[in-house]
């Protein structure tokens, strides 16, 4: 795998270059008798930190506080219902449900198994390999008769011939592709919902499943105090609702001919490609439902249950997708050495077309594309390049459709040099290195043919007559077009240095970047309301990012048998918002202009108001705690006043507080060694100077409805009158004050740096006498874990994954065996 940034690097890419490049080589066979290589193996997965939740004893105590915070005359839940709780003598009327153990499992099998064959002759060459993978769930099956859990099983297969069909001419035929099946549960929802309700569920709403019957407590019985409420489920969002089924097959194809041109001009070469990739799935929806049962109190005294709805067999639907996309290129290329001189040249083009057949209003997506590069090295020492590239996109009006991008780079190998002979014995390679270029970007703003006229919606309209009733419909103009918008141009530059010393044990890399991205489309957000609809986008934003990159690799041997090797890399982005146009604000931190991509508009928190909090806050700001426009009392939060008028209003909302998504600082660790046929590895990754803003579930207990669920966390770490309340990290428990105390502010903006440990691996390499008598040349058995630990002081999930801020599928390390045979 091959990470190609720079301009110069990704010109030949044209605009499918213009984020970066991934170049994934696959593998091709070589002259020879055939190899075949086997890798089989099976994994543990485990969750790894599950977010514990309140139990029903703790649930109902929030619940009972809340109340009383807000001014209810008793307690909800009486002290009769918090003793069952609390001792679980009645657990299927009163019940005590941690949903994140009940429905998960404590660990699932993923299997893997991949053959390879590989060899040819002088004139034809091949490497085919095939794979299957599967993957269990972590849901439990809950007594139903189907299989609703999240599983995915693969085959994937590739196939890479290559043919000398002249001394001249040689055709590379390529096929690729997988049949996959995805399942999940059929909630009706997507999967984030699904996990979220999860975490909204009460402890006391139901037993679970008893005897295949989807038990629910009830509110009214004849013997205790009755229940004030209920709650939603961990089942009621999937269990029995039946199950959902992709099916998935995708075909990569392409030929390569590549044809030697020396009888022209040595040196010279004539290449033609064409690729064809296909994608059709089918997602069949098995949709059901399933009864339940409410505890019923009898006059003996024995409990019977009340079923509600009723059980339906599994119904069916299908829908369809179809993805089709084709290239064709084109190039000559030339590479030739005069004497000290190389001189290297290229002249590709390139054409595309995206079409979904399945979606009858889908319009193709079109591509053409123009390439030139040349290339200078004289002695191995001086490198130059200039590339330029001329593409076209149909997502522009005519006449603004073609965009110019040159790039170019240099190159100076200083250890070439007569004058560094006498470092040589330290310094083995030294070259310095600078790169400019500009590249274009078509993908902006979401949207296609923006500049074409005005879209009008339908469905409002208005009512004719008095009292009348008579509704005429109509249409509106929805948004205004801008027949201008053209491409999207980032200027990128790039200074590097590379190093090895010491016998080339150590190697080093050093990157210094800037880009500088200019005609974003953006939204001007200056125009008065009186216009009646939004101004349209317009290429107006300005963008400037920069960083450095850093990897530092040690390769050395003590003795003959021992080596061992440390990597490590390091990397550091910012970026700053030039210009927006957005709507004028009254103070700077309001702007995101001169902020960070991704910055949060929030408000700063002070700390929660106590006894002696304006006295604090006045000798720290020299004013009175500001007006929160809601009566405070003790445990609510206290916001900073940015612009010191006595109020917390949207003037002290600000982008210039805590960080982004994304880390500023990535940091990346391979140690390793091997000692005779032991092998060690592992592989480390860390971020840091990355928040995230918790979402409601996280952030608010009990939820916007105050009834919602109730973390453990959440609980321990709530404000109360009366306690020690240094690590109070929530407001105290109220629902009339939840609009301030909840609002996003730096208390939910959670630090999300990490260390982790990735990857551990123990590989012994056997080599038995028999081996060389059946032609076996490797036999190594592997014992390795993924994601083993993480330090971090993030509690909400995965601190690496953008999406931990709410509920997802757990976390999960997984222990795996392999055996790997090669012949």
């Amino acid at each position: 795998i091959t990470v190609l940034k720079d301009a110069s690097a990704t010109a030949v890419f044209g605009v499918r270059g213009a984020n970066g490049v991934i170049l994934v080589t696959t593998k091709r066979g070589k002259e020879g008798k055939a190899k075949i290589s086997a890798t089989t193996s099976m994994s543990v997965i485990v969750p790894t930190q599950s977010i514990e939740l309140a139990n029903a004893y703790e649930y109902a105590t929030y619940y009972n506080m809340q109340k009383l915070n807000d001014g209810a005359a008793a307690a909800p839940f009486s002290d009769q219902i918090l003793q069952k709780f609390k001792d679980h003598s009645d657990p299927l009327r009163f019940p005590d449900t941690n949903w994140i153990d009940y429905c998960f499992k404590d660990h699932a099998i993923q299997t893997q198994h991949n053959v390879n064959i590989s060899g040819g002759t002088d004139r034809m060459r091949y490497f085919v390999s095939v794979g299957a993978f599967t993957q269990d769930g972590l849901f439990k099956q809950q007594s139903l008769p189907y299989d609703f859990n999240f599983k995915y099983q693969r085959f994937n297969y590739r196939a890479n011939l290559d043919f000398n069909v002249t001394k001249t001419t040689t055709i590379s035929v390529n096929l690729g592709g997988r049949v996959d099946t995805k399942n999940t549960p059929y909630s009706g929802e997507d999967n984030n919902q699904l996990f979220r309700k999860l975490y909204w569920a009460t402890p006391f709403s139901s037993p679970g499943v008893i005897n295949g019957k989807f038990l629910k407590a009830g509110t009214d019985y004849n013997d205790c105090d009755n229940m004030p409420f209920l709650g939603a489920t961990g089942l009621d969002s999937y269990y029995g609702k039946g199950y959902m089924s992709k099916n998935t097959n995708t075909l990569n194809a392409d030929v390569v001919l590549n044809q030697k041109l020396d009888m022209i001009t040595k040196g010279l070469s004539f290449k033609l490609k064409g690729s064809y990739n296909s994608s059709y799935s089918v997602t069949k929806q098995r949709g059901a439902s399933a009864a339940y049962y409410t505890p019923v109190m009898q006059p003996d005294g024995t409990v019977e249950y009340r079923k509600n709805g009723s059980d339906t067999q599994l119904g069916y639907s299908e829908g369809f997708g179809k993805g089709r996309n084709w290239y064709f290129e084109t190039s000559l290329n030339y590479n030739r050495n005069f004497g000290l001189h190389h001189i290297g040249g290229l002249v590709l083009y390139n054409q595309s077309k995206y079409y979904y057949p399945s979606t009858y209003s889908s319009i193709p997506r079109g591509y053409v594309g123009m390439v030139g590069r040349v290339t200078y090295d004289w002695n191995n020492r001086y490198m130059a390049e200039f590339n330029a590239g001329y593409n076209g996109s149909e997502n522009f009006a005519k006449g603004k459709r073609y965009g110019f991008f040159p790039a170019g780079s240099i190159g100076w190998i200083v250890s070439e040099e007569p004058f560094f002979k006498p470092l040589k014995k330290v310094v083995d390679y030294f070259k310095l290195r600078a790169s400019w270029g500009l590249v274009g970007n078509d993908q902006i703003g979401g949207s296609r043919f923006m500049y074409l006229a005005d879209p009008y919606s339908t469905g409002n309209g208005y009512n004719f007559g008095v009292n009348t009733g008579n509704f005429v419909a109509g249409a509106w103009e929805s948004s205004k077009n801008n027949a201008d918008v053209t491409w999207e141009n980032s200027f990128k530059q790039d200074y590097g240095v590379d190093l090895n010393v010491l016998d080339n044990r150590l190697k080093a890399t050093f990157d210094y970047y800037k880009e500088h991205r200019t005609d974003i489309l953006v939204r001007s957000g200056i125009a008065p309301g009186l216009l009646g609809f939004t101004l349209p986008a317009a290429n107006l934003g300005e963008v400037d990012s920069w960083g450095y990159e850093l990897s530092l690799k040690w390769n050395d041997k003590i003795g003959k048998n021992f080596q061992y090797w440390v990597e490590g890399n390091l990397s550091y982005n910012q970026n700053e918002i030039k210009e927006l146009y957005e709507a004028p604000q009254n103070y700077p931190w309001m702007e995101q202009k001169g902020h960070r991509i991704g910055s949060r508009s929030i408000r700063k928190f002070w700390g929660f108001y106590e006894k002696d909090s304006d006295e604090k806050y006045f000798a720290e700001f020299g004013e009175h705690i500001p007006d929160h426009k809601q009566t405070l009392q003790y445990g609510d939060a206290i916001y900073v006043d940015l612009d010191k008028d006595g109020q917390i209003d949207a003037n002290d909302l600000s982008y210039e507080l805590g960080h982004t998504d994304d880390p500023e600082y990535v940091i990346g660790v391979n140690l390793g060694f091997r000692w005779k046929n032991l092998e060690v590895s592992t592989q480390w990754t860390g971020a840091w100077n990355v928040s995230r803003m918790l979402d409601e579930t996280f952030r608010q207990p009990l939820g916007d409805t105050g009834q919602k669920g109730l973390l453990k966390y959440q609980y321990d770490h709530t404000w109360q009158e009366g306690k020690d309340n240094s690590d109070a990290m929530y407001p105290r428990a109220t629902m009339t004050n939840a609009s301030n105390n909840y609002a996003a502010s730096t208390l939910y903006e959670v630090n999300s740096s990490y260390l982790r440990l990735k990857n551990a691996q123990i590989a012994y390499h056997f080599d038995f006498p028999f081996m060389k008598k059946i032609k076996m040349n490797n036999l190594t058995l592997a014992l390795s874990g993924y994601n083993l630990f993480t330090i971090t002081d993030f509690k909400w999930g995965d601190p690496e994954s953008r999406t931990s801020s709410r509920p997802s599928y757990p976390l999960t390390r997984s222990f795996s065996l392999s055996l790997k045979v090669g012949f």
